[in-house]
């Protein structure tokens, strides 16, 4: 569907402070899902509620495999998702890291359909966890009135 690309590199004069990092990335990210974003990928791995967004070392790691700048982030969503983006909390912490970082981010809004890749079958799987009963020895809920 429509949505957002964002092409994120380092800071073009080479300074480490400058270097794009894993919780840049994970902000961004997260702006993103609360700015209304049903998918989302970064160099084309796709990244569901078990992904994770990692540095090692310098470079950065998403769902264990690494990347390299430049980080292109695709979002799929609503045709207003880079306006909702600036409004909230991540997205403006984001952009407010890459201008005091020096930071190149290019943004688009993309209305042609986007098809991003789908999930590693790892990251497909779903957990839980089964509480105990309610009626068990544990139970601690008084009878008395």
């Amino acid at each position: 569907g429509p949505g957002v690309r964002l092409t994120i590199d380092d800071q073009p004069d080479g300074d480490p402070d400058g270097r794009v990092r894993a919780t840049d990335l994970r902000t961004l990210v997260n702006g993103l899902w609360e700015a209304g974003a049903e998918a989302i990928s970064v160099n084309g791995r796709r990244l569901t509620a078990l992904s994770a967004i990692v540095n090692s070392d310098i470079a950065i790691q998403v769902n264990k495999g690494p990347l390299s700048p430049p980080y292109v982030v695709q979002a799929i969503g609503d045709p207003d998702l880079q306006a909702n983006l600036l409004e909230t909390g991540s997205g403006l912490t984001f952009l407010a890291l890459a201008e005091q970082f020096g930071f190149v981010v290019d943004r688009d809004n993309v209305t042609s359909p986007m098809l991003l890749p789908a999930a590693p079958p790892s990251l497909q799987r779903l957990r839980y966890a089964e509480l105990p009963s309610a009626s068990g020895p544990g139970d601690q809920e008084d009878s008395n009135p």
